[in-house]
């Protein structure tokens, strides 16, 4: 196979894995909060080794003290905080809704499964988008996810740099609502594998190529502009999935050149675990405006 082939299909392949693997875990009756995880866990190394064979930019690649900064977020925001605002809300609140008859049960449960998963991504994304890009309007809010765009390289393992309080606004944007809404638990459980796998590929150092895809796609070829240091790049490509929302809204970018500088536009921004977790209080990020420059 030569690389171009493996440029293209590297992602389709790795998230099929990893739905499939999902599929099969739930077809062995393995826990519905532990199935997921079982399908990242494998989905989350083959990228990691994509960036070893296709690498978009070799300079990006980690050190050990960033890495051991990924590993303190993995912790926090990939596995504290969703176990706490996650899974155990979404069986203990739907149950506790459901009981009492609280839940708004508009949500078409008797649609096949595959097309309320497809309808989770795209509603789910939806609301996620309009955070997104609030986040990058509202100071109070920016100074939440300025954490995410410290970084001054992407790859896979900096996708866990989110604020825990920034993460727990995503969680009440594109997983609450559908909560009310009456969504089923195994559906949640397909979205957060797509949904992770996107993300891992998002921040992602592999030279991917989607061609065309990349209007419905939101991956790294894509998303890497929205971490650009020039406010007319990254005040675009918002969509964590789903990049239509992004061309339906006009803010898709991607332009047809090397992609330059990345990162805050503070250089007194912290760079480790711990002053990051403070920096919400004492930096403001130095807020990217939003720029009326036209989509390049």
């Amino acid at each position: 196979m030569t690389i171009g082939a493996v440029q293209r299909l590297f992602y389709p392949a790795v998230m099929i894995v990893a739905v499939a693997l999902l599929w099969g875990a739930l077809a062995l009756d393995l826990p519905l909060a532990a199935a997921p995880y079982l399908a990242i866990a494998v989905a989350g190394p083959l990228i990691v080794v994509g960036e070893r064979i296709i690498p978009f930019r070799p300079a990006w690649a980690p050190d050990l003290h960033e890495l051991l900064d990924d590993g303190a977020f993995l912790v926090m925001v990939q596995i504290v905080v969703p176990l706490v605002l996650g899974w155990i809300a979404i069986f203990g609140l739907q149950r506790l809704l459901s009981a009492n008859g609280l839940t708004f049960d508009v949500w078409p449960q008797t649609w096949p499964l595959w097309a309320q998963v497809v309808l989770k991504i795209l509603a789910g994304d939806l609301l996620r988008y309009g955070l997104h890009r609030a986040s990058h309007r509202f100071p109070p809010l920016w100074r939440l996810h300025a954490v995410h765009h410290a970084p001054t390289k992407l790859y896979a393992l900096n996708v866990f740099r989110f604020h825990p309080l920034d993460k727990g606004l995503q969680f009440l944007g594109d997983t609450l609502p559908f909560i009310l809404m009456g969504v089923g638990p195994e559906v949640l459980a397909y979205y957060f594998v797509v949904y992770a796998v996107s993300g891992l590929f998002q921040h992602s150092n592999v030279d991917v190529r989607l061609g065309w895809f990349n209007y419905l796609i939101s991956g790294p070829e894509v998303h890497r502009w929205h971490h650009s240091q020039v406010v007319a790049e990254s005040d675009g490509n918002y969509a964590h999935t789903f990049a239509g929302w992004d061309v339906l809204f006009g803010t898709y970018i991607r332009p047809r050149r090397p992609i330059g500088p990345l990162g805050l536009l503070d250089p007194a921004y912290p760079r480790t675990f711990a002053g990051q977790m403070i920096a919400p209080l004492r930096y403001s990020g130095s807020a990217p405006k939003p720029d009326a420059s036209p989509r390049l």
